[in-house]
């Protein structure tokens, strides 16, 4: 069983809300070594000399999965900037968080692509 901490840095958000009564987060969102949180939210992708726009679909403490219009390749190398809103975390504030890493997989679904990347190294603006 793996459990969540109990502080949540402030979030005040859906996110927050993964574990059950009992604190236990569910098998599926824990098969990959890291509680994925679902949550969307925009992001700015930098692979090579491209920037693509799009949105996060889940996001790990090692990792996120990401829809943007390009098919990206496993191995690819990229930079990205995921945007905070105000009032997720804080009342006022909004933040970005910068992060490289690479694709570790990539599949279309109808009309819009989407990459799993690691997250090698990150830093809060």
């Amino acid at each position: 069983m793996m459990y969540l901490p109990e502080f949540r840095v402030g979030l005040q958000h859906p996110i927050a809300d993964v574990a059950g009564a009992n604190g236990v987060v569910p098998e599926e969102l824990r098969s990959r070594g890291a509680v994925r949180f679902p949550i969307c939210l925009p992001i700015h992708v930098i692979v090579g000399v491209e920037c693509y726009e799009g949105y996060t679909k889940d996001i790990s403490a090692s990792g996120i999965l990401f829809q943007i219009s390009e098919l990206l390749s496993p191995g690819d190398a990229v930079e990205f900037f995921v945007e905070i809103p105000e009032g997720i975390i804080g009342n006022k504030q909004s933040a970005a968080v910068h992060c490289a890493g690479r694709v570790v997989r990539s599949y279309r679904e109808q009309t819009s692509a989407y990459a799993a990347a690691v997250i090698d190294h990150y830093s809060f603006q």
